[in-house]
């Protein structure tokens, strides 16, 4: 049977995560930062996540136009006040562009946000002795020129409406999948993302 889960951020509301337990969610990732501010209920669903059993993970946005190390010291210190360590999924950084905030992408920018996404993963490295998983889709990826030295992180890749993702190149298989982005689960308010890993329970515990 498939392990599922699901992932959240503020804008979310409240979530009851004892619900979301019940409806067989086993492991959830939850906003930590927007690029340099910190969710306003990272806190709240990280207890609450943990409280009902699910494994937890915490992600980080990371925005092409804000400061590299900002961010990633801002993640440094979500994490360290959340006492997420030891017993979570590694942290996460969301590589994705954002066009209603940031406005459309620039392939300028390419050189520049790649090596802040390599910057926030050296420094979220030396903080937490983790590997980070890398959040992405592989269209964006490719289009951001497929840069090359990331296919030893674990991958949580977003593809919908297919039966498997595409993978971005670097990558011969995937952690985590989000497959969806309009499911409705019990506990969480409205329709949220729908998350599978790629392998069983054992393989999930490894990664903590």
């Amino acid at each position: 049977m498939a392990i599922e889960g699901v992932d959240v951020y503020a804008g979310k509301g409240a979530v009851d995560w004892r619900r979301v337990a019940n409806a067989g969610k086993e492991f959830a990732f939850i906003r930590g930062a927007y690029g340099d501010r910190a969710d306003g209920m990272v806190a709240r669903n990280f207890a609450g996540a943990k409280d009902a059993g699910l494994l937890c993970g915490i992600y980080h946005f990371y925005r092409a136009t804000r400061d590299p190390e900002a961010q990633a010291g801002l993640m440094v210190e979500v994490l360290r006040n959340l006492g997420c360590g030891a017993g979570d999924l590694p942290p996460v950084i969301d590589v994705e562009d954002n066009p209603a905030y940031d406005g459309p992408w620039d392939p300028s920018a390419n050189e520049t946000y790649i090596a802040g996404v390599r910057h926030w993963i050296a420094r979220l490295q030396d903080a937490t002795g983790r590997t980070p998983i890398l959040y992405l889709r592989a269209q964006f990826w490719h289009r951001i020129g497929k840069p090359e030295g990331f296919g030893d992180h674990p991958l949580w890749v977003a593809h919908y409406g297919v039966l498997s993702p595409s993978l971005p190149s670097g990558w011969s298989d995937y952690a985590f999948w989000q497959y969806a982005d309009d499911g409705l689960v019990a506990g969480v308010p409205g329709r949220c993302d729908l998350d599978r890993f790629n392998g069983d329970i054992d393989a999930l515990q490894a990664l903590l």
